[in-house]
């Protein structure tokens, strides 16, 4: 049994040079938090029990990998599970139980704690979290130069996410096949904030061409990556080219301008030298899961060294007289579009 915290207030630093940045500490409050929750059993590893990692689902079950052999897994009626949202996710590791009467079935009867998550708001009114991903090292945030075109917004809504969830983040921006020329360097000024002043990985690449593959390959072997982005822009094409494992690849609805989707479920493909790689269905809306309007600012990195010089401790960078950040905005030295951003999910947060 995990031993439970009942106040967090004795878990805090003593000193300021031992606290930790604002972000770490929302996470280790996070942790805390969750084992204090009830779980649904804990308790030993059944006798018998074989250890593997969750392929993809497969509508009410799941596809789990053992070292030897793949398995059809149903959740077990009693589970022994570290959190309670989203009690079987995509790469979590788990324990199942084989069926006695059927070589090919069997039940998890355990999931491990996770590492990384990568996780929304689920669907609906009601406040519950939806992991999509479990145990990955790192999120590529797959997006298209054209047909669709990429939206900051949501770059910066995953990047979010990936901080939140403990992931490192790469940008991919694909189909660069499709702009001229002598508008490509329109793309790297544009993305700038990130691969320079944020210092995120952003690579370029084509299916067609071939460019960027071979720099997208070395980012992604010996490592569990996780693609994610909106629908059509080309992560099952991306991951064809450097797997074994083919996956299905749409057409892009021109009516709308939006990807069909294609992969209908994560699913886990080891990549031909080495490394796995989880494509994930298209998501065109992306509700983050408990993010604060407090801890907001915190994300946009750019904004802390300008914010020391607001008039107001607790301005918000909205409509406060003095603020540093607006009026660097104005002035070109934090990135528009980002600050839109910042102002969207705020709105979002306080409605």
């Amino acid at each position: 049994m995990a031993k439970r915290i009942h106040d967090y207030n004795d878990a805090q630093p003593e000193s300021e040079e031992q606290q930790l940045g604002y972000r770490a500490r929302t996470r280790e409050r996070a942790k805390l938090l969750d084992r204090t929750s009830t779980r649904v059993k804990r308790g030993a590893i059944p006798e018998g029990a074989l250890q593997g990692t969750v392929m993809r689902p497969l509508g009410p079950r799941w596809l789990v990998a053992t070292a030897e052999s793949v398995w059809d897994c149903s959740v077990s009626g009693i589970i022994d599970v570290p959190h309670t949202s989203s009690l079987v996710a995509v790469g979590d590791t788990v324990w199942i139980l084989p069926d006695q009467r059927d070589s090919a079935v069997a039940s998890i009867v355990k999931v491990e704690e996770r590492t990384t998550v990568l996780s929304r708001k689920a669907a609906g009114r009601g406040k519950k979290e939806q992991v999509l991903v479990a145990n990955a090292e790192q999120l590529c945030i797959v997006v298209a130069a054209a047909q669709p075109d990429y939206k900051k917004r949501l770059i910066d809504r995953y990047l979010i996410a990936a901080d939140k969830g403990e992931l490192a983040p790469l940008i991919v921006i694909n189909k660069i096949d499709l702009i001229p020329e002598e508008y490509r360097q329109d793309f790297v000024d544009d993305l700038r904030i990130y691969s320079e002043d944020l210092g995120i990985p952003v690579l370029f690449t084509s299916v067609t061409t071939g460019q960027g593959i071979a720099e997208l390959e070395q980012h992604l072997v010996a490592h569990t990556s996780l693609l994610a982005g909106p629908s059509g822009v080309g992560k099952s094409s991306l991951i064809n080219l450097i797997s074994n494992i083919p996956q299905a690849v749409g057409e892009i609805s021109r009516k709308y301008d939006k990807g069909r989707h294609t992969t209908t479920a994560a699913i886990v493909i080891p990549l031909r030298h080495g490394g796995i790689a989880i494509d994930t269905p298209g998501i065109r809306e992306f509700a983050l899961w408990e993010l604060g309007a407090d801890e907001l600012p915190f994300y946009f990195e750019e904004f802390a060294p300008v914010a020391e010089h607001c008039r107001f401790n607790s301005c918000t960078h909205t409509h406060e007289p003095g603020c540093a950040v607006k009026a660097a905005v104005e002035e070109g030295t934090i990135d528009e579009e980002r600050y839109v951003s910042y102002l969207n999910l705020r709105a979002e947060i306080i409605t």
